[in-house]
């Protein structure tokens, strides 16, 4: 569903429209949700359950604005999630 929304043209970097899923993104970079965006579903209940999730150091949310603001580019010590990078690797040399 992200990938869509992205695609569909309801985000913006640092103010441009961005309709590519794999976009990457920069330090100090701002991606927000359009304007137009901000009332649709998935948006909605995004900034209903903003205090519930917890945000990652290297980034700052802004829930109230629908805003996140890129500090840094994480680091692979800092990711906690479990990640195999080798399968990665694996399924994307096929």
């Amino acid at each position: 569903m992200a990938r869509q929304l992205v695609k569909h043209g309801h985000f913006r970097v640092n103010g441009q429209k961005v309709d590519i899923p794999s976009y990457r993104v920069s330090e100090h970079d701002v991606v927000e949700v359009r304007e137009k965006s901000r009332d649709l579903t998935p948006f909605v209940i995004a900034t209903a359950e903003a205090g519930s999730k917890t945000v990652p150091a290297w980034l700052e949310a802004i829930p109230t604005q629908l805003k996140v603001l890129v500090h840094s580019l994480p680091a692979r010590q800092v990711i906690d999630t479990q990640v195999q990078e080798q399968l990665i690797v694996e399924l994307y040399s096929k």
